[in-house]
């Protein structure tokens, strides 16, 4: 589903327009951006948690050379899907 058809879906199940909807997708992304750069967890609710977790620094190896490289550690963002979500799919 392209976010051009979820925004449809959804304005066809609120009642709302596709701007409204629009927009509000818009601003979840922003504040979900703000709350995990401030380092707090986002939970939408039915659907799963996003959370910033540290990658350590690791060594890797190039796979065209063989030749080691140092990977940065580095801040990534994780998901946890709902158990009832994840049990409604399988």
């Amino acid at each position: 589903m392209t976010k051009n058809e979820l925004i449809a879906a959804v304005a066809e199940a609120t009642g709302k327009t596709k701007a409204d909807v629009s927009a509000v997708l818009a601003s979840l992304a922003e504040v979900a951006t703000k709350a995990l750069k401030d380092g707090s967890d986002v939970t939408l609710g039915g659907i799963g948690k996003l959370s910033a977790a540290t990658r350590e620094a690791r060594q890797a190896r190039n796979p065209s050379t063989g030749a080691m490289i140092d990977v940065p550690a580095k801040t990534v963002v994780k998901f946890k899907v709902a158990k009832d979500l994840a049990d409604t799919v399988a």
